[in-house]
C-alpha cells in the first residue's frame, strides 16, 4: 500500500500548480520574453505564489508603490525585485528593466531550485551601451576586389541564415545583459534593401534579396524582444559594385561627388524607412580622405537619415524621434564632423578604439586618453571599441580580473559604452581550433563574452567575491571547484603576456602584425622602420621603454622608467610557466569536458613557448644593439646563444600548434606584413620556423666573418617590381629619378635623389590644384607608394594618426630641393584590381608607383643607423 501511495505521489507531482507568472497591462515584446524565461525557470516548481512583471508606471504595481520607492523611470534598464507576501515583484524602469529583473530572478531560481523566501534587490547598468560585434566581412577578397563590402549570400555568410544559431546567440546576449549587436559591412544596403530609384545598384537576384530582407526583419525583431538594439555599420565612401560599374566609378571614393552623395542619401533614407528600429554606425574614413568627413556627414548621411524619418512621420502620422547615430573617430577629423553635425542632428554617439586593434593595457594614457576625454563632452554616449584583438589570436584568453580593471578604467574616464569584438573576428562563428566539428566561439570563449558583459553592467565588485564567482562558473564547465581554481589562476597568469609584449616590442597594434608568429631580428632591433613610432597607439599602454630606448639608457648609464622589454620578457616567461603548471595541476580533478581541458592546457603550453621565444630573442636583440655601440665581439657570442635558444623555443611552439590550430591569425591578405607578408606558406608556425632557422644560420656565418675580421657589414638594394596602371584623370604620368619634378605649379618640388630600389618607377603627379581626385585603373592588386610633400608644415610624418590604413615604409626617404629643408616620407597601402580613386589633398602628395600586393617591402631606417645590422640576418 505504501509503495502504491509513493507511485501515486510521484506521478502527481507534475500536476501540482507552478507559480503564476503575470505581466502588466500592454506588455512590450521584451516583457513577454521575460515572462517566458520565468515560466521556464519555474516550470518544475510548485506553489501558490504569483510573479508579477511590470514597468514601474504600470497600474498593476500601484498597490506596491511603498515597496518600490527606490525605482525610478529616469534610470534606463533599472529594476527592483521584491517579495511581498506570496507575490514576487519584478519591476522595471522600462521594458528592458523588466527583462533584466526577470533574468536575475530566473538565475536565482535555477541556482536554488526554489523561489526566494525573501528578496529585495535594486540594480541598474553602469554602461549605457553594451554590445558585441559580428563581421559580415571575410578575411580574404572573394568578391570583385571587395574590401569590407561583401554581399550577404548563403555562400559567403551561411550563419546569417541559421535561425537556430541566431536564437542561441541572442539568448546568450540577453542572459548576459548585452543590449546592442553590431553588424559590420562596407556597403550593406544593396544586400538589405530594394533601391527602386537606382535599379543599377542591385547586386543580388530578386529571390536572394527577398530572403535577406525577411531574414533581417526576423533578426532585428528577435533581438529587440531580448532588449538588443541591432546596429548596422558601414564605410564611406563605398558604393554598390554594379552601381559603380554602371557609372564608371571606383567601388570606393576618396572624395564626394554629386552622384555618390545623392545615391548614399537615398540608400540611407530607405534603410531608415525600412528598418526604423535599427541603428547606424558610421566609419567616415578609410576609403574617404579624412578632410571630407564633415562634408559627407552634413550633405549625405544626416540628410538621408532625416529624409527617412520624415517619410516615417508621414506614414505613421506622428513625429519620429531621432534615433542615435554612432560615428567612429577612426580616420576622420571628428571635431569638424561634430561641429557640422550638431546643428542638423542632436542624437550622436561617438566611438574610439580602446587599444587600437589589439589589447595592450587595461587603461589608456597619452594621446588615446586625450581623444576619449575630448569625445565625451560632444557625445551623447562615448563608446570604447575593444577592436579585433589581433595580438591575442588564436589562443584562449579570459582573465576576469584584467577585464574588470579595464571596465573600471572606462567608468573612471567617463566612457559609457562598450563595443566588443570576438577573439576570432574574421572567421565568425567558428574558432581556429583543428576540431571536427568546428568549435563555436560562443562555446570556446564563453568566459570572454561573459566577463565583459558582467563588468560592463557593474565593474565595482568585491575582488574576493569575484574570485569565488568565477571558480563556480569554471567549475560548471569542468565539474570541479578544485580544478576551476587552478584554471582561473592559469587564465589570470597568462593574460598579460600578449598585451605587454606588444606594448614593449611590437610593430603595430593592428591586423598588420601576427604577434603569435614572432618577429624577425630587424623588426626587434629597429621597429620604427615598420611603423611603431608613427602609430597613434604607441603611448596608450603603461609607461615604459622600447628596446632601443632601453639600450640607449643602459649605454648612457641612465635610469630606466616604467616597464622595460627585458624585464617584461623575463616576468612573462616566468608567469606563463606558472600558468602552465596551474593548468597541469587541474588535470586530475577534471570531471567533464576533458577534450576542452586538453585544448586549454595545450594553449597554456603554447603561450609559454611563445613568451620563452620572445624572451630569448629580445635578449639577442639587446646584445646586437650593444654591439652596434661598442663593437665588442662578446655581444655577438651572447646574441648567438640567445638567438639559438629562441629558435628552439619556436620549434617547440610549432610542434604544440601543428595539430591544434589551422593558422595563427584569421586575416590572410597581404595587408598582414609582420613578421612577414601573409601567404599560403606563412599562415602558421611551421611556415615561420624555416625563416627563423635561416636567420640563425645567416647570423652565425656573418658573425664568424666579423670575428675573423674578413668582412664588414654590407647593404644591397634591389629594384622593385611594378604593377602596371592606366591613368584616367586627375594628373600626369612621370618617371621617378634624381631631379624628377614631384610637384608643379606655384610651389614646385624636385627630388634631389631617390633610393635605388625606387629609381625609374612610373608614377603619377597629381594636379597641384587638387580640384579633382586621381582616377586610375590597376592591372592587379597592388601596394601604392605615395610620397607626402611639404605644404607649409612638415612632410606628412603625422599622416598615420589621420589615416590608419596607411603604413610608413620609408621616413625621410627622398631629399627635396633647396627650397625646403624637408625630405619626403614614403607611405604605402593596399589597393584592389581595377578602378581606384585617390585624393590626399591639394598638392601635398605624389604617387611614386605601384608594386605587387604580395611584395614584402622592407621599411628603411630614417638615418640608416641600423641598416648595416640587417646584413647580419638577411
Amino acid at each position: 500500500m505504501k509503495k502504491l501511495l509513493l507511485v501515486y505521489f510521484l506521478f502527481a507531482l507534475p500536476l501540482l500548480a507552478a507559480p503564476r507568472v503575470l505581466t502588466g497591462s500592454n506588455p512590450a515584446p521584451r516583457e513577454l520574453y521575460a515572462a517566458e524565461q520565468l515560466r521556464a525557470a519555474t516550470s518544475q516548481l510548485s506553489g501558490n505564489e504569483t510573479i508579477l512583471l511590470a514597468r514601474c508606471d504600470d497600474p498593476a504595481l500601484k498597490p506596491y508603490a511603498a515597496q518600490l520607492t527606490a525605482l525610478s523611470a529616469s534610470v534606463p534598464e533599472a529594476f527592483a525585485l521584491r517579495r511581498v507576501g506570496n507575490t514576487i515583484l519584478v519591476a522595471g524602469a522600462d521594458a528592458s528593466g523588466v527583462l533584466y529583473g526577470a533574468l536575475e530572478l530566473a538565475s536565482r531560481i535555477r541556482a536554488a531550485h526554489a523561489l526566494p523566501a525573501a528578496i529585495s534587490v535594486d540594480d541598474h547598468p553602469h554602461l549605457k551601451l553594451r554590445g558585441t560585434v559580428i563581421g559580415m566581412q571575410k578575411p580574404e577578397i572573394t568578391y570583385e576586389g571587395a574590401e569590407y563590402d561583401y554581399r550577404y549570400t548563403p555562400k559567403e555568410f551561411p550563419f546569417f541564415y541559421d535561425k537556430v544559431r541566431w536564437t542561441k546567440y541572442l539568448d546568450m546576449l540577453a542572459a548576459e545583459r548585452y543590449n546592442a549587436l553590431y553588424l559590420w559591412n562596407g556597403h550593406p544596403f544593396t544586400s538589405l534593401l530594394r533601391l527602386p530609384k537606382y535599379p543599377e545598384a542591385q547586386e543580388l537576384t530578386d529571390a536572394q534579396l527577398e530572403q535577406n530582407i525577411a531574414m533581417f526583419r526576423w533578426l532585428t525583431a528577435e533581438a529587440d524582444r531580448r532588449g538588443i538594439w541591432v546596429i548596422q555599420g558601414f564605410y564611406n565612401i563605398h558604393l554598390s559594385h554594379t552601381f559603380a560599374k554602371a557609372h564608371n566609378l571606383p567601388n570606393h571614393l576618396s572624395s564626394p561627388n554629386e552622384l555618390a552623395t545623392a545615391y548614399t542619401r537615398y540608400a540611407l533614407s530607405e534603410f531608415i524607412r525600412e528598418y526604423p528600429s535599427v541603428g547606424l554606425l558610421i566609419t567616415l574614413g578609410e576609403a574617404m580622405s579624412p578632410k571630407y568627413g564633415a562634408q559627407w556627414m552634413s550633405e549625405a548621411i544626416l540628410p538621408g537619415v532625416k529624409d527617412g524619418l520624415a517619410e516615417l512621420a508621414t506614414q505613421t502620422g506622428h513625429a519620429v524621434p531621432e534615433p542615435p547615430i554612432i560615428v567612429r573617430r577612426h580616420s576622420t577629423d571628428i571635431d569638424a564632423v561634430m561641429n557640422a553635425s550638431h546643428p542638423l542632428y542632436s542624437n550622436i554617439d561617438t566611438m574610439f578604439k580602446w587599444n587600437g586593434e589589439s589589447l595592450t593595457s587595461s587603461d589608456v594614457r597619452g594621446p588615446v586618453l586625450k581623444q576619449f576625454t575630448e569625445l565625451i563632452p560632444i557625445s551623447k554616449v562615448t563608446i570604447a571599441n575593444v577592436h579585433l584583438l589581433s595580438n591575442l589570436e588564436p589562443f584562449r584568453w579570459g582573465s576576469p580580473e584584467y577585464i574588470q580593471q579595464t571596465s573600471q578604467s572606462f567608468e573612471r574616464i567617463g566612457i559609457s559604452g562598450l563595443h566588443l569584438y570576438p577573439l576570432r573576428y574574421w572567421e565568425w562563428p567558428v574558432s581556429a581550433d583543428k576540431t571536427t566539428p568546428e568549435l563555436e566561439q560562443t562555446d570556446r570563449d564563453w568566459i570572454w563574452f561573459e566577463a565583459w558583459a558582467r563588468y560592463a553592467w557593474n565593474p565595482d565588485r568585491d575582488k574576493q567575491a569575484e574570485r569565488a564567482y568565477w571558480i563556480d562558473r569554471i567549475a560548471a564547465h569542468y565539474g570541479s571547484r578544485e580544478a576551476a581554481a587552478h584554471l582561473l589562476n592559469a587564465y589570470q597568469l597568462s593574460a598579460p603576456a600578449a598585451p605587454r609584449l606588444l606594448a614593449r616590442v611590437g610593430i603595430t597594434e593592428g591586423n598588420r602584425q601576427a604577434l603569435s608568429l614572432g618577429m624577425t631580428m630587424p623588426e626587434l632591433i629597429d621597429p620604427a622602420r615598420y611603423g611603431a613610432i608613427d602609430s597613434l597607439w604607441t603611448g596608450d599602454a603603461m609607461d615604459g621603454e622600447r628596446l632601443d630606448e632601453y639600450v640607449a639608457n643602459e649605454v648612457a648609464g641612465k635610469p630606466h622608467h616604467g616597464d622595460t622589454p627585458i624585464g617584461a620578457a623575463s616576468e612573462l616567461e616566468a608567469d606563463t610557466a606558472k600558468a602552465t603548471h596551474e593548468a597541469e595541476a587541474a588535470g586530475p580533478a577534471i570531471q567533464t569536458n576533458r577534450d576542452e581541458y586538453e585544448r586549454f592546457l595545450n594553449d597554456m603550453r603554447s603561450i609559454h613557448a611563445l613568451t620563452a621565444f620572445y624572451q630569448a630573442k629580445i635578449n639577442a636583440a639587446e646584445q646586437i644593439l650593444l654591439y652596434q655601440n661598442d663593437h665588442n665581439l662578446k655581444h655577438l657570442d651572447t646574441a648567438e646563444a640567445a638567438l639559438a635558444q629562441s629558435v628552439e623555443d619556436f620549434r617547440q611552439l610549432a610542434q604544440l600548434t601543428a595539430g591544434s590550430y589551422r593558422d595563427a591569425a584569421a586575416l590572410h591578405s597581404p595587408h598582414r606584413r609582420i613578421p612577414v607578408t601573409a601567404t599560403a606558406k606563412t599562415l602558421d608556425w611551421s611556415g615561420l620556423l624555416p625563416i627563423y632557422e635561416k636567420e640563425l644560420t645567416t647570423f652565425r656565418k656573418r658573425a664568424a666573418l666579423l670575428r675573423s675580421g674578413e668582412s664588414k657589414a654590407q647593404t644591397s638594394e634591389k629594384k622593385l617590381a611594378s604593377v602596371t596602371f592606366k591613368l584616367e584623370s586627375g594628373g600626369e604620368d612621370f618617371t621617378l629619378g634624381a631631379g624628377a619634378v614631384l610637384r608643379t605649379g606655384k610651389a614646385p618640388v624636385n627630388a634631389v635623389q631617390v633610393p635605388a630600389e625606387f629609381d625609374g618607377m612610373n608614377g603619377i603627379r597629381p594636379d597641384p590644384s587638387g580640384k579633382q581626385p586621381l582616377h586610375f585603373t590597376l592591372s592587379a592588386p597592388a601596394q601604392i607608394l605615395v610620397a607626402l610633400l611639404p605644404t607649409g608644415g612638415d612632410a606628412g610624418r603625422g599622416f598615420a594618426s589621420e589615416a590608419e590604413e596607411w603604413n610608413l615604409l620609408y621616413p625621410d626617404a627622398i631629399p627635396l630641393d633647396g627650397k625646403t629643408k624637408h625630405a619626403a616620407s614614403i607611405w604605402t597601402m593596399q589597393l584592389p584590381t581595377g578602378a581606384n580613386e585617390l585624393n590626399l589633398g591639394k598638392g601635398n602628395y605624389v604617387v611614386l608607383g605601384f608594386v605587387p600586393a604580395e611584395a614584402h617591402l622592407t621599411p628603411h631606417a630614417a638615418s640608416g643607423a641600423t641598416a648595416n645590422l640587417d646584413w647580419l640576418f638577411e
